[in-house]
């Protein structure tokens, strides 16, 4: 440490991004005192008092392997059964509509959040770890030092007020945007949407919109479709459905404020219902009589900052900084990241090598390529939500991109280092100009196409594509492997992209990029016969025997290793 005196980190705000930094800092630096300043006590609310109860591979990460509580999400939280999308006429019969989704769990885990119970139990955890929790406590000014000495944060607890002094302040009180207001770092984002959500009392799951009778529809996937984050698609809209450990389920209505009015749904439940009604009839028909435990919403929720992180020794982490869309769950993501970046500054002033330059790397990364590429899913990508092609096809981009770029090199831990950083955001740099210009061309050809029905159900556990990059993510390469890493992923995906170039341009068939065939309708009778075989094996002794096979075969020939070469078994049993 660079001075006898004791070094204290003050976390303004006790959520999720507050409380799970906290615990990142005491197991990294356990000599650094860190005091978390939050105003409500517990018991917390049981559930929806906060959205975001979805993870997806980073934010599972983080929690599970850097926070070391995969044991505790294992036995308190659920497993999550992936992304699920139901596209199409949603007048239709529900089982008519083409559903994309897997059957059977990641070998990745990520999990489904009762924020209430997990952030309760947040609290307990940090305070094992040692962390000052003062719960009960109003933030009420924060002075910034501007000539290197301490800060100052004051606070009050009932009639009495108190002032700390702190090393670093880190904003962790989300929307309030304490530090973003107080210092003018506020900006607008491109993207424009809204949302409602709010609790339904027990199970609301995708398989009551189908009658039970329905034995192909109901037995096609192997777990049960509840687990999953389930996505109801129409043009310029998507409704959620969650699952809660507490018993619950979180429902969710997400618009993009040009295409839909956000007052006509969003005055209360009753409105949001209606709107339902006409957009998503037979979940409206099946809710119609529950009363809702709760009802939120937020319009215009997505924004931008100019500056999350300083030299002056401060930070905005989570939402108190940045948020872009709860379409791909990426709010664990985002605390993830900020939490690690926090946690790298302050570890590199503890030696005495914090630097600008090093907070000026960390800015840019995210304000001018991470967060300008994220962004880019959504602010075309609403209006594809309608053509069950490309929003399928999108989806399939999307995912690949994500698992191959962003959530690889966090799991490989290279967001913890500055030198990797550095290397990782160049071949970034070069990737984002792809991403960027196939998004607009996502919407280009959403609107030119006709919305064809071409596929009843893509199941994602039998694609070979997808079972390899999410292996992927367990390999990890160091120096100059993970450069070479990298340039393959320029590579696959440059070539991704000339594949459905060459289809929208000349409708050529898909063969340099046979994945996509599963959304035109064109898998012939060998890969059809592939499926079903794969199908059979899955449920001997009800999927036990498949996920054992998986087990062993990750345990030995995949993890951690720095590659794994699955073409030659995934060719054989698998679809593209």
């Amino acid at each position: 440490m660079i001075q006898n005196e004791a070094y204290q980190v003050v976390i303004c705000g006790g959520g999720l991004a507050g409380l799970t930094l906290s615990i990142q800092l005491k197991k990294r630096y356990p000599n650094v005192e860190v005091t978390v300043i939050e105003k409500t006590t517990r018991p917390l609310p049981d559930a929806a008092h906060k959205v975001g109860e979805s993870t997806v591979e980073i934010g599972g990460h983080y929690f599970s392997q850097v926070l070391g509580l995969k044991t505790y999400l294992d036995e308190k939280q659920f497993a999550k059964l992936g992304l699920r999308y139901f596209y199409g006429n949603s007048s239709e019969r529900f089982e008519e509509r083409p559903e994309l989704g897997p059957s059977m769990f990641s070998p990745v885990p990520t999990f489904q959040l009762d924020r209430g119970t997990f952030e309760t139990d947040l609290r307990a955890f940090s305070v094992q770890y040692g962390v000052n929790l003062l719960e009960g406590a109003s933030l009420t000014n924060v002075e910034l030092s501007e000539n290197g000495g301490k800060h100052l944060v004051s606070y009050s607890i009932g009639e009495e007020e108190k002032t700390v002094e702190a090393n670093w302040v880190v904003d962790a009180m989300g929307r309030r945007r304490y530090l973003q207001t107080k210092l003018g770092l506020k900006t607008e984002s491109p993207h424009k949407a809204s949302s409602v959500w709010f609790r339904l009392e027990g199970k609301v799951s995708v398989a009551e919109l189908v009658n039970k009778s329905n034995s192909v529809w109901q037995n096609r996937n192997l777990e049960d479709r509840y687990y999953s984050t389930n996505h109801l698609m129409g043009l310029g809209y998507w409704v959620w459905l969650i699952p809660l450990a507490s018993g619950n389920t979180s429902v969710g209505i997400v618009t993009q404020d040009n295409l839909h009015d956000f007052s006509i749904y969003s005055r209360n439940y009753a409105t949001s219902l209606e709107w339902l009604d006409k957009h998503e009839p037979h979940l409206a028909d099946h809710i119609r009589h529950m009363e809702p435990l709760d009802f939120r919403k937020l319009k215009n929720y997505s924004y931008g900052s100019k500056q999350l992180f300083s030299a002056n020794r401060w930070s905005c982490v989570g939402e108190a900084g940045i948020f872009s869309d709860p379409f791909y769950s990426p709010g664990s993501d985002m605390i993830a990241i900020t939490n690690t970046f926090t946690s790298n500054l302050i570890g590199a002033d503890l030696k005495g090598e914090l630097t600008e330059e090093k907070v000026t790397q960390l800015n840019n990364y995210i304000l001018e390529t991470m967060f300008p590429d994220q962004l880019s899913y959504y602010v075309e990508g609403y209006h594809t939500f309608g053509n069950s092609q490309i929003a399928a096809t999108k989806f399939l981009w999307d995912t690949l991109y994500y698992w191959r770029v962003y959530a690889h090199a966090f799991m490989s831990g290279v967001f913890e280092d500055f030198d990797r950083l550095k290397a990782f955001e160049k071949h970034v740099k070069e990737l984002s100009k792809l991403n960027r210009s196939l998004q607009a061309s996502f919407r280009i050809q959403a609107e030119k196409q006709a919305d064809l029905r071409a596929f009843d159900y893509t199941d994602l556990a039998r694609k070979g594509l997808f079972i390899e990059s999410a292996v992927g993510l367990l390999t990890r390469q160091n120096g100059i492997d993970y450069e070479n890493y990298l340039k393959r992923q320029v590579v696959f995906f440059s070539e991704m992209k000339a594949a459905l170039d060459a289809k929208w341009s000349r409708n050529e068939e898909l063969a340099v990029f046979a994945p996509f065939k599963a959304f035109y309708g064109s898998l012939n009778a060998t890969e059809k016969r592939k499926n079903s075989i794969n199908g059979f094996i899955s449920r001997i002794a009800e999927g036990k025997f498949l996920y054992s096979v998986r087990s062993v075969f990750i345990h030995w020939f995949a993890k951690e290793k720095p590659t794994v070469n699955l073409a030659f078994i995934l060719r054989w049993l698998y679809a593209p």
